[in-house]
């Protein structure tokens, strides 16, 4: 598991500043209201068995083998427009 600092540390430099007031961690991530989560998992299974935001699978060395699903958007890297799909949720 990743040092809690580190985590805060990294989402400040490569998201910024901004993003540290919107983190939330839990172990059951259907539980928290949102719009995406983007996540490397390509399950996300927990108490709420439909939750409320659209899971952006993140490409990542132990899924990059999955085919991609036709109802599932996916980032590549970070490189990769994910500004874009937060804006897409804005409109």
């Amino acid at each position: 598991m990743k040092c809690v600092c580190r985590q805060y540390a990294w989402i400040e430099k490569h998201l910024g500043p901004e993003f540290l007031e919107q983190i939330i961690l839990t172990r059951d991530k259907t539980v928290v209201t949102g719009d995406i989560l983007i996540d490397d998992k390509p399950d996300i299974q927990g108490v709420e068995p439909s939750p409320s935001w659209e899971h952006v699978l993140f490409t990542a060395c132990h899924n990059k083998h999955l085919p991609p699903n036709a109802s599932q958007r996916r980032l590549l890297s970070w490189a990769d427009d994910w500004r874009g799909v937060l804006e897409s949720k804005r409109q």
